[in-house]
C-alpha cells in the first residue's frame, strides 16, 4: 500500500513539472490561439503566363521563430498608465476586470508551454539564453545564430469574470530597426481565442 502511494505522488509529480502550464491552462490557450494566429503559413502562389500555362509556383513559406518561454512581467507604470489611457488609445473593449487580473497575473511569470498545432517552426528559448547572445555581441551576434528569424515575447493574459475576454501583452523582433510590441484585446469566438482590437505600444 505505502509502495503504491510512493508511485502516485511520484507520477503526480512529474505530472506537473511536464505540463508546464498545469493550474494555468487557460493562459496556454490564450497564448497559444495567439502565436497561431499571427504566424501562419503563406499560401502556394501559382503565376501563370498570358497563355494561362503555369509559369512559376512559388511554394508556401511556414513561418520559423524564437518564442522566449517565460512570460513577461515589467509592461507599464500602473501609477502613470491607466485603464482609461488604454481605452483612449484604441482598446476600447478593454473591460476593467480584464485590466486588474492582467496587472495582479503579471507580478509572476510562468513558463510558456508547447505551442500544438503551429503551423511552422519554434524554437523555445530560455530568457538568459537571449540576454547572453545580446551581451557577447548585440544583434549582429543575434543574427548569427539565429539569422533573421523573430524573437517573440509575451504575457500572461488578464481575464474577465466568465473567460470570455483577454487582454494581453505580445512583441515581435527581428533587428533593432524592426520590431514592434502592442496591447491585445482578444475574445472566445466559436471556441477560439481572437484578436479584437490592438494598440501599438512600441516599435524600432
Amino acid at each position: 500500500m505505502i509502495h503504491l502511494f510512493k508511485i502516485l505522488i511520484f507520477s503526480i509529480l512529474v505530472l506537473s513539472n511536464n505540463t508546464g502550464f498545469g493550474q494555468v491552462n487557460i493562459d496556454n490557450e490564450i497564448i497559444a490561439d495567439l502565436i497561431r494566429s499571427e504566424f501562419k503559413s503563406s499560401p502556394n502562389d501559382t503565376i501563370f503566363n498570358r497563355k494561362g500555362q503555369i509559369k512559376q509556383i512559388h511554394i508556401s513559406k511556414r513561418p520559423d521563430i524564437l518564442l522566449v518561454n517565460e512570460t513577461e512581467t515589467y509592461l507599464f507604470d500602473t501609477d502613470v498608465d491607466s485603464l482609461d489611457m488604454f481605452r483612449k488609445n484604441g482598446l476600447s473593449k478593454l473591460d476593467s476586470e480584464c485590466y486588474l487580473d492582467f496587472i495582479e497575473k503579471n507580478k509572476s511569470k510562468i513558463h510558456v508551454d508547447t505551442i500544438s498545432y503551429f503551423q511552422g517552426t519554434i524554437k523555445y528559448l530560455e530568457r538568459d539564453e537571449l540576454k547572453k547572445i545580446f551581451k557577447e555581441g548585440g544583434w549582429d551576434n543575434y543574427h548569427r545564430t539565429f539569422g533573421f528569424k523573430p524573437f517573440v515575447k509575451v504575457s500572461r493574459p488578464g481575464l474577465n469574470g466568465d473567460k470570455t475576454r483577454a487582454f494581453i501583452y505580445f512583441s515581435s523582433s527581428t533587428d533593432e530597426l524592426g520590431g514592434a510590441g502592442f496591447y491585445l484585446v482578444l475574445e472566445k469566438v466559436q471556441g477560439s481565442w481572437t484578436v479584437i482590437e490592438s494598440m501599438l505600444a512600441w516599435i524600432s
